[in-house]
């Protein structure tokens, strides 16, 4: 019987959809990234702060590399192939290996939102974890009042499982946050494994 190599980050996976690649950030990323990080319509949703410069969005760049260097769970950059551009990242932010369970997180630039294109990432996402990360349950959260982000997780066929009140102190006010969750079983019921 052929035995899975102990470290699946070590090279790094590639993944593929029809319109995406998941691949590792490169440095010349840098400035695509920046563009939507520096953008607070899409960092008043995350628990990061609006990029004020360059130098910021390259110490995350600092954090993924080291991870890639380590052979650890980082973030997996969203290059829309027809342009070559990164429009977004997806990772597992945690994976707690004795509970089989690993949060989804993501984010994309504006003007790709509405087409799909994160529940397409986060579906093959979710593959990978449930086939070679072994993982029974894929949870994501979102504060409660980002409704887009809601619809991507009911679109990867994830259960609302309730909202912890108060759950996050973040940028000077206290948030209330929803939690989905998609099961295993779940997932092979709905999506053919390849």
């Amino acid at each position: 019987m052929k035995t899975k190599p102990l470290n699946l980050f070590d090279p790094f996976p590639e993944l593929e959809t029809d319109r995406l690649r998941l691949r590792k950030l490169l440095q010349d990323d840098l400035h695509d990234v920046y563009n939507y990080a520096s953008n607070p319509e899409v960092s008043q949703y995350m628990l990061w702060d609006t990029h004020q410069s360059i130098q910021d969005t390259q110490q995350f760049f600092n954090i993924a590399f080291e991870k890639y260097k380590k052979g650890e769970l980082a973030p997996f950059a969203i290059e829309y192939k027809s342009t070559g551009r990164v429009i977004g990242t997806i990772d597992f932010v945690w994976w707690e290996r004795e509970n089989a369970t690993a949060e989804l997180g993501y984010v994309l630039t504006p003007s790709y939102w509405g087409q799909g294109l994160i529940p397409e990432a986060a579906q093959k996402l979710a593959a990978f974890g449930f086939q070679h990360m072994n993982l029974f349950r894929i949870e994501a959260r979102c504060y409660a009042d980002n409704a887009k982000s809601i619809r991507v997780m009911e679109k990867l066929g994830m259960s609302r499982e309730g909202v912890m009140r108060g759950r996050l102190q973040v940028k000077g006010s206290r948030r209330d946050v929803t939690l989905y969750a998609l099961l295993r079983s779940e997932w092979e019921k709905t999506d053919s494994p390849n």
